[in-house]
């Protein structure tokens, strides 16, 4: 492990971590726009993106930040952490939900940075206990923006955001202002499917009306149980994410002290180049054997990079968060790795004012109270762990 110990700067660590919060916190808003979201974009595709945005940028710091080209190997360990979590963290906004699946593995990332830093470096904190108390007054104030950062949406926009034909879902009411429950509350849904318009008012209630209602009509069933399995999916690759993603710094630990903090930026950027290729090359392999090695179909079948549609967004998305990853280098090489890349994941603070105050994804104000009172305990964990830093 390299002894940096020479040329630490504390108030550099802190203004990193501010840097990567508002970064981090808004790399994915360029992502939202109507097109964007239009094209469906591959998990590798998107994280491809910010590879290549990743590459070029590091090469831009050897002169702002005055260092010389030195490549470590540890920066290929990196990218193998980065990479397939960065895939893993895309799937997880597209069948999760964004709100969820950041809260997921900014939780998990807390803790896993947190045991690297003070269970296996030994980083210096005033109190261990204390310490570990912050960090879950922290995950508590991550769930809890989490959970409040979504509102059940009515089925119309929730298939529409999806990419369900409205023919097949839609949501209305009948000549007599009543639905099919399918809750048990008394409410339900009106479905168009195909041509075929249906009304009910049945009486049932809970799980009869909504076997009685999947009995009709089979393919809202199938759907129904896909959206459920697609919600699990994603939900365990944001646990993947903050698993696996949650080491992504910890190599560095092991790197000659040139290639530390921001002197570690192009070695990741190639680390994380060298692994994204490989993806690719697995991609195509496994097309190609499923294709019975016919080149011209795997090539085919391969996902389209949107370049049309998303090169400036996938672009801002992709110097947004470069910024943010320099800037958590530079936090985890002054403040450590259980506090400085902790801290970073309170960015969701930041994606969180997004979603709610720009983007309206919140409309109660009941809600919006909850989710402002779970922020404020997060804060309270940032302070306090801050306060730990020895």
């Amino acid at each position: 492990m390299n002894n940096m110990a020479s040329d630490i700067c504390t108030p550099c660590g802190w203004t990193s971590v501010l840097i990567s919060c508002l970064s981090f916190g808004s790399f994915a808003v360029p992502i939202k726009s109507k097109r964007a979201r239009e094209c469906n974009v591959d998990p590798l595709v998107f994280q491809s993106y910010k590879t290549f945005v990743c590459l070029i940028s590091s090469f831009l710091t050897l002169p702002l930040f005055n260092k010389e080209f030195y490549f470590t190997p540890w920066g290929i360990i990196s990218g193998l952490f980065w990479v397939p979590a960065g895939v893993a963290a895309i799937y997880a906004v597209q069948n999760a939900g964004l709100a969820v699946s950041q809260g997921i593995w900014s939780s998990v990332i807390v803790i896993v940075s947190f045991a690297w830093g003070i269970g296996f470096f030994h980083e210096q904190v005033r109190s261990r206990g204390m310490a570990a108390f912050a960090v879950l007054v922290m995950i508590l104030g991550l769930w809890g923006m989490s959970f409040f950062s979504e509102e059940i949406e009515d089925t119309q926009d929730k298939t529409s955001e999806q990419g369900i034909d409205s023919s097949v879902h839609s949501s209305a009411t009948d000549e007599d202002n009543s639905t099919i429950d399918l809750t048990g509350t008394g409410t339900g849904t009106f479905h168009e499917i195909g041509n075929e318009t249906t009304t009910s008012s049945l009486g049932y209630e809970g799980v009869d009306a909504a076997d009685e209602f999947f009995d009709e009509y089979p393919s809202l069933e199938n759907y129904h149980h896909s959206s459920i399995i697609k919600r699990r999916l994603g939900i365990s690759a944001a646990i993947f994410n903050g698993v696996w993603g949650g080491s992504i710094m910890v190599p560095m630990q092991f790197a000659p002290a040139q290639a530390s903090g921001s002197g570690y930026v192009v070695s990741f950027a190639i680390g994380a180049s060298i692994i994204t290729l490989l993806l690719w090359a697995i991609r195509f392999a496994t097309l190609l054997y499923q294709s019975d090695m016919n080149i011209s179909r795997s090539l085919n079948a391969l996902p389209s990079l949107h370049l049309r549609t998303m090169w400036l967004p996938g672009g801002i998305a992709g110097t947004l968060w470069s910024i943010g990853n320099i800037a958590s280098m530079i936090s985890v090489h002054n403040l450590g790795e259980g506090i400085g890349y902790s801290l970073t994941q309170s960015s969701m603070l930041v994606s969180g004012c997004w979603g709610i105050f720009f983007f309206q994804e919140v409309k109660s104000k009941n809600m919006k109270i909850k989710w402002l009172l779970s922020a404020l305990v997060t804060l309270i964990g940032i302070l306090l762990l801050s306060y730990e830093h020895k």
